[in-house]
């Protein structure tokens, strides 16, 4: 008994697929299409990232703009004496805590704490230490530093902190609204086709 040699046609076809095969095979193609796509950020997350760039921006500018108000107050009216430091206690990081001065204004004798610049106070004033001080005559519980009147710091270490965060929590609600709405277009147009 000899083998019989199935004849192989170069022309053949397969026969026509059904219309409900070719939408079932569509279908299964979408859905696995948009299994495989990352998944979209809710509006909660952008929402909550937005939220906290709103409130570090905030916190910026609590720190910021008092202290250049406070700074600018004092060089256009403040008046500046020589004041002995009379505590001058450290927080438990080891950074200067409320430095008490006393100081000599038109009203007599004056013991005040030093306003900070930005939620930094100067370092380096001891108990018993004299130091230049500006105080404004209006309040004279507005004190600075004369050093720091003239020249206050750029950026203090809390400012550089709620600036980073700022920038961070804003570039990432940035993002995922932008990521957000290009995978809901991708979408939109996946299940359109």
């Amino acid at each position: 008994m000899g083998k019989k040699k199935k004849k192989r046609r170069a022309d053949w076809t397969p026969p026509p697929k059904s219309a409900e095969r070719v939408a079932h095979e569509a279908e299964w193609r979408r859905r696995r299409f948009l299994r495989e796509q990352p998944p979209v950020p809710p509006w909660r997350v952008v929402l909550a990232l937005a939220a906290m760039s709103l409130l570090t921006g905030g916190m910026f500018l609590v720190f910021l703009l008092p202290s250049e108000s406070l700074v600018s107050d004092l060089r256009s009216r403040g008046v500046s004496v020589w004041a002995e430091v009379t505590a001058s206690p450290k927080d438990k990081y080891g950074n200067p805590g409320n430095v008490k001065v006393k100081f000599s204004d038109a009203e007599g004798k004056r013991e005040t704490s030093l306003h900070d610049w930005g939620g930094m106070r100067p370092e380096g004033l001891e108990p018993g230490g004299v130091v230049s001080v500006t105080y404004d005559p209006r309040d004279p519980a507005r004190v600075l530093t004369t050093d720091w009147v003239r020249n206050p710091p750029t950026m203090t270490a809390p400012m550089l902190v709620t600036l980073l965060l700022f920038l961070l929590f804003l570039a990432g609600a940035v993002f995922g609204a932008i990521r957000r709405r290009i995978l809901l277009e991708r979408r939109k147009q996946i299940t359109a086709a």
